[in-house]
């Protein structure tokens, strides 16, 4: 049995990066849907699928086993007490007190264009509410009007959930009558099935829903399995594994397209954050604003701008902002004109734009998640100019120590979350404050020792963008999307 499970370790080990690269790129891309299974709940110690129904197990004196039919497991229950009763025993071991874990915000933060689950729990929901991620939760065939691909992330509950429990998809009979009572529920499935890249988490296609849908998509298209959109499943292992898991692997591979990354439950975390750095990568937030500047300083942030943008672009970075007063105005529009130029129609893809409400009255800890939101998915940083109206009616720099609280607490922030931070000191205002802390402390940021005085001197905007995406290359070439 170890043996088994450490050639399956082995195996995976050697395609995971591959794997991982794949998968960012398709999210990256806005391709990419996530499947998540009652393994992730157990992260939440909500029960699993087995566990839900061991009490209908024991009373009916049936043994469970890993690769027991659950499904006829319930309706065996049904048939011998009721539906309403099963339903009632599965729901009410599902404590909707239950909270989301890390290992759920990130995957729900991650840019999946959709997310599909099996699980009848909150936790997906609860994750993206926390996250502050508007979204639409898909039950039933009468919610596919609510579908939206703009600004929302759709979450579909193959099986229902606790909101409706007759509705729950339980027993033999709820299966087998699935394709008439979600007709429409199939097809939305199959079609992100044939245009994006899934990845499965937590999920042990016992229900044969999706390997259903694979088969009639392959058959209908009569195409070879290498023709088609490849997926990929996180599969945990713990030790039982046996030639079963082996040609059960081979199987999802050969006939659905489905590669099986076998993994360590404690490994889970690990390659999520992996995934996350490879999504990161290639993306940069730009910071900074003012309110007034002198003529000369203002060519110089929109001659800074262009450079910037351009030679951004033109190595394949994203850009990301939260279009700050007046600088944003020249971030967007010389990125806009750029993508416009080279007929790139999604522009969402390259430029992501976030502005900060100011017209909202809000807290200092909303204001923090804000601008938390704004950066969440940059590999980079960089700080530029930075004078705020605000700050300034609280007192000279010589009072406050700030021109930008704002820009500050950005670079907080981006400090906190491990960013590559890149102050243009050269630039003055909220830009030279960080560039200042962070020279006195270069020792934490060793990417910029050979940089730090030019990045606080030059003024020739062409020469600041090339020593920017120098810093840039440096960094990103250690762990890129290959």
């Amino acid at each position: 049995m170890e043996e088994i499970t450490e050639y399956l370790l082995n195996k995976s080990r050697k395609k995971l990066n591959g794997a991982l690269n794949t998968i960012a790129k398709r999210i990256v891309d806005k391709e990419c849907s996530l499947f998540v299974g009652s393994g992730m709940s157990l992260n939440s110690n909500l029960p699993s699928w087995h566990q839900l129904l061991t009490p209908c197990a024991d009373e009916l004196e049936i043994p469970i086993h890993p690769y027991s039919d659950l499904f006829s497991l319930a309706q065996y229950y049904a048939n011998c007490k009721s539906d309403s009763e099963l339903r009632r025993i599965v729901n009410d071991q599902i404590d909707l007190l239950a909270k989301p874990t890390p290992l759920h915000d990130k995957l729900v933060m991650a840019g999946f264009k959709s997310i599909w689950t099996t699980n009848y729990d909150m936790l997906i929901e609860d994750s993206l509410r926390n996250d502050h991620i508007a979204f639409n939760t898909i039950i039933s065939d009468s919610d596919l009007a609510k579908v939206s691909y703009e600004g929302r992330i759709n979450v579909y509950k193959i099986n229902g959930d606790t909101n409706n429990r007759n509705a729950m998809v339980l027993t033999q009979r709820d299966i087998e009558s699935y394709t008439k009572t979600h007709q429409l529920f199939l097809t939305f499935l199959k079609k992100e099935l044939v245009s994006n890249t899934f990845l499965f988490v937590g999920y042990s296609f016992t229900d044969r829903i999706i390997l259903n849908c694979l088969c009639e998509i392959r058959e209908y298209l009569n195409l070879p399995i290498s023709n088609t959109t490849i997926h990929y499943a996180i599969m945990v292992v713990n030790g039982s594994e046996d030639q079963n898991s082996i040609y059960f692997a081979e199987d999802l591979k050969l006939r659905y397209g489905i590669e099986c990354i076998f993994i360590k439950k404690e490994d889970l975390s690990n390659i999520v954050a992996l995934l996350w750095k490879k999504i990161q990568t290639g993306k940069v937030f730009i910071s900074g604003s003012y309110n007034t500047l002198s003529d000369e300083e203002e060519h110089f942030a929109d001659s800074l701008s262009e450079h910037i943008v351009r030679n951004l672009y033109d190595n394949n970075y994203r850009i990301s902002t939260g279009i700050g007063k007046r600088l944003g105005a020249f971030i967007t529009g010389y990125a806009n004109q750029y993508l416009i130029t080279k007929g790139m129609t999604n522009i969402s893809k390259f430029l992501s734009m976030r502005p900060f409400p100011f017209h909202l009255n809000l807290d200092e800890n909303k204001k923090a998640t804000y601008r938390m939101i704004m950066q969440h998915d940059c590999y980079a940083a960089i700080f530029m100019f930075g004078r705020s109206e605000t700050t300034t009616k609280e007192g000279s720099y010589e009072t406050t120590g700030h021109y930008s609280h704002g820009v500050y607490q950005e670079f907080e922030i981006a400090k906190e979350s491990g960013r590559i931070i890149i102050p243009i000191g050269s630039t003055g205002y909220e830009a030279k404050v960080i560039w200042n802390e962070v020279k006195n402390n270069i020792n934490e940021y060793p990417y910029l020792s050979k940089k730090i005085d030019v990045l606080g001197s030059e003024k020739n905007p062409e020469r600041l963008s090339k020593i920017i995406l120098s810093i840039l290359e440096d960094n990103t070439k250690h762990h890129g999307i290959n």
